[in-house]
């Protein structure tokens, strides 16, 4: 009997395909989120908040992967208004390694506040210590409006898995066609 490459592919695409959408899971298995787990430094700049904050990058499972340092600009005008959703925040991302300048803000839970005559980021946390949102209070003038971390939360793809996004539609192709008819509306819908 002799040796026939169909009889090995075949089975193989078969196995792939069998689960569901190749294609569905490649993404969801490079989907990564960012979410702050510790503010470290923050900055009252002109007319903006600097912050420095710590990271965690998790999969699409919320495993954790790794830690980075991320710093950003809140614009002092959005951090008044109460109206805005974490998810529609206007957020300026800065480079990692941004010098970060102006009049230091002394971080701290609500009861730690000692010196009045300078800013204070009153943070409140969750019961893991992640921090929930924070309230900057300036000598001058009331609190600010609460920003919620969330508003700090990236989403994004990982690079790796754009090469093989062809390969898993030729399989999703061959062994569920009918998941191309519906991919569209997925896609476009959303997830």
């Amino acid at each position: 009997m002799g040796f026939s490459t169909s009889r090995l592919v075949a089975p193989l695409l078969l196995t792939l395909g069998a689960q569901g959408c190749l294609t569905g899971h490649l993404l969801d298995a490079a989907r990564r989120r960012e979410q702050p787990v510790a503010f470290h430094q923050a900055f009252v700049d002109g007319d903006r908040l600097l912050l420095a904050y710590t990271a965690l990058v998790t999969d699409d499972l919320g495993e954790p992967l790794a830690r980075r340092e991320r710093r950003a600009a809140l614009a002092l005008a959005d951090l008044r208004r109460g109206d805005l959703a974490a998810d529609a925040f206007p957020v300026a991302r800065l480079a990692d390694d941004a010098p970060l300048g102006g009049q230091p803000t002394a971080l701290g839970a609500g009861g730690d506040r000692r010196d009045r005559s300078s800013p204070f980021l009153e943070i409140e946390e969750a019961p893991s210590g992640r921090p929930l949102r924070f309230v900057l209070h300036e000598p001058r003038g009331g609190p600010y409006a609460p920003f919620y971390s969330a508003a700090l939360t990236r989403t994004r793809t990982s690079a790796w898995v754009y090469p093989l996004l062809p390969l898993a539609l030729a399989i999703d192709a061959a062994t569920d066609p009918v998941l191309l008819f519906f991919a569209p509306a997925v896609m476009v819908l959303g997830d």
